[in-house]
């Protein structure tokens, strides 16, 4: 790369308009979600290099959660090392469903990890296809995430996101966690 002052717009070098180099997004941006819309449809769709808080219906850790169900989108990895973190606010359990998918289940899949108390409980691979057909999600068990918890997502590849839930908490026990088909429509069911 030439020696000039590079502006980075989403990991992107650009110079003049120019697309020079791409790189992994490795730091994050932080993104506050205050109580996601629609209690079983919501599909938040996430973008590399940003850490994502939720779970309240004001944004603000340990406030009353937004009771709602909810979907998280993980982009096409451009590349390895692409990182997404989701960070739960809500200081009780939300009696609603979480899951994970991907933008283009056709051909990028997500493996996870579920952590409690520094071991794994659960891996598992979600299979490339279709929604509401194919096990193309993650589906984390209704009231088994709190403040505390971190999901860690990191591109392994372009087709390929490990997940790593981490509980604080000691919510997360094997069959808590599950691919799942989802809706044809995308979320979680």
């Amino acid at each position: 790369m030439a020696f000039r002052e590079d502006l980075y717009v989403r990991g992107e070098a650009k110079v003049g308009g120019d697309l020079e180099t791409r790189g992994a997004v490795n730091s994050y941006n932080t993104v506050a979600l205050a109580n996601i819309a629609s209690d079983t449809t919501s599909i938040h769709v996430l973008e590399s290099g940003k850490e994502y808080f939720f779970g309240t219906a004001t944004g603000i850790a340990g406030a009353a959660d937004g009771a709602n169900a909810v979907t998280f989108q993980l982009p096409a990895p451009r590349q390895i090392g692409e990182k997404i973190k989701i960070v739960p606010q809500n200081a009780a359990v939300v009696a609603k469903l979480l899951g994970i998918s991907s933008a283009v289940p056709a051909t990028v899949n997500i493996t996870y990890f579920a952590i409690e108390a520094g071991a794994v409980v659960e891996t598992a691979s979600t299979a490339t296809g279709v929604n509401g057909t194919d096990n193309t999600m993650v589906k984390l068990s209704a009231s088994h995430y709190k403040i505390g918890d971190v999901i860690e997502c990191t591109s392994s590849s372009a087709t390929n996101w490990q997940v790593r839930i981490i509980g604080a908490g000691g919510l997360i026990v094997a069959d808590d966690i599950a691919v799942a088909a989802g809706n044809v429509g995308g979320y979680i069911s």
